[in-house]
């Protein structure tokens, strides 16, 4: 598979949702972060349970964002269009801190993000999947 992107303001539209999402993240905005979630998102983690619909999604977020601190950037692998569906393979590299004692662990991990855009032209992230690229959990 070629791992150019497809041109156009969608995979442009579709790269801001990706840095949106991962601002939030790191400045701790649970709106922010939330805002770019369809209220029908699932986000399906490694070795756990599927987080599904954005309620949940805003409460997990909300419990994780308590513990750690994290900074991370994309690296957009891939990005196509498809009328109202888009899809995004993209790495995520970064750090994760423990608010509590500041231990710090590297993030690297290989996303597959399927998108969706709404009648109001936005796109949100319908389906969120990750694992990591390290066989190391604290590498």
């Amino acid at each position: 598979m070629n791992p150019s992107v497809t041109a156009g303001d969608d995979v442009n539209a579709i790269r801001r949702l990706g840095e949106e999402f991962f601002a939030g993240v790191a400045t701790a905005d649970l709106d922010r972060r939330m805002a770019t979630m369809d209220p029908d998102a699932i986000i399906m983690p490694p070795d756990r349970p599927s987080i599904v619909g954005a309620q949940e999604i805003r409460r997990r977020s909300h419990d994780y964002a308590a513990v750690f601190q994290e900074e991370c950037s994309v690296v957009y692998d891939e990005v196509e269009t498809v009328g109202h569906w888009g899809f995004v393979r993209a790495t995520v590299t970064g750090i994760r801190t423990y608010k509590s004692g500041g231990a710090i662990e590297n993030v690297n991990l290989k996303n597959l993000w399927i998108v969706k855009r709404r009648t109001d032209g936005q796109w949100k992230f319908w389906r969120i999947m990750f694992n990591s690229t390290s066989l190391d959990p604290n590498a």
